[in-house]
């Protein structure tokens, strides 16, 4: 498994199409943060571009490009043919998909660190420092985007080894994505409203706060509200949940 995992993590570094993503998403963050530098500077005088804004980019988009990468990298791997060689070469189907969660999550550490980085280095270069949040809020921010991140590549690719890696795999990897981010929107404007108390109660108010504490969609959010034993709780309970089921479905299932 070992062997596995190193041409696992190699093959990923190498990926044409990770490194397309990572080009193309580099350059969203960087565009994104000079157009925000210009449009401040002519249209809204004396006003300046807050570090806040900066390290928010990444965490608004980071569910969409983890997800994308996961499809990249493991639909690609099953048409191409290489699960299928894994399988003729004697490999475990149990050790093919351990093997594939491990390196889920650890591309999307890699992802999180670098765009994380990237958004540093623009911040201390076109902002004027951080304004709502403290410097040790913000690290735990990042912190815990990019621990939600890992967990969430690897519910993503027990979705894409439980289909067989078929290309239905991108729509409901990327509509699974979708529909969380709608959802998670839904719970912080019930739960942070602009204006006035919270009207939920009873058990409508305890599923949107377990929402909010528990799933790792919804601590992607870059404004940290909860300590980092929820966060561990529920990062491990979908880590736990995605791998006991893809273990059993991948091991059963037919590949074309």
């Amino acid at each position: 498994m070992l062997r596995m995992l190193y041409t696992d993590f190699r093959s990923t570094l190498l990926n044409r199409g990770i490194k397309i993503l990572m080009l193309i998403f580099a350059s969203y963050i960087v565009g994104y943060v000079i157009i925000m530098k210009v449009l401040l500077s002519l249209i809204a005088s004396g006003s300046s571009l807050q570090a806040d804004d900066v390290l928010m980019v990444y965490n608004e988009s980071s569910i969409f490009v983890v997800t994308a990468a996961t499809l990249i990298i493991y639909v690609g791997e099953f048409a191409n043919g290489s699960i299928r060689n894994k399988l003729c070469s004697g490999a475990k189907r149990s050790d093919i998909f351990l093997a594939s969660i491990i390196n889920s999550a650890f591309i999307a550490f890699l992802m999180s660190i670098f765009c994380q980085v990237l958004e540093i280095i623009l911040a201390l270069i076109f902002s004027d420092g951080l304004y709502n949040q403290t410097l040790s809020e913000a690290a735990y921010s990042m912190l815990e985007t990019t621990i939600s991140c890992t967990a969430i590549a690897v519910f993503s690719v027990s979705i894409i080894m439980m289909m067989g890696g078929s290309y239905a795999s991108y729509i409901v990897g990327l509509g699974a994505a979708f529909l969380f981010k709608i959802v998670v929107m839904e719970v912080m404007r019930k739960l942070y409203p602009d204006q006035g108390p919270v009207t939920l109660t009873g058990t409508k108010l305890a599923v949107y706060q377990f929402i909010d504490k528990y799933v790792p969609y919804a601590r992607c959010s870059g404004m940290p509200r909860w300590d980092m034993t929820s966060l561990i709780i529920g990062c491990s309970g979908l880590i736990v949940i995605s791998t006991v089921l893809g273990l059993i479905i991948f091991g059963k299932k037919e590949l074309k």
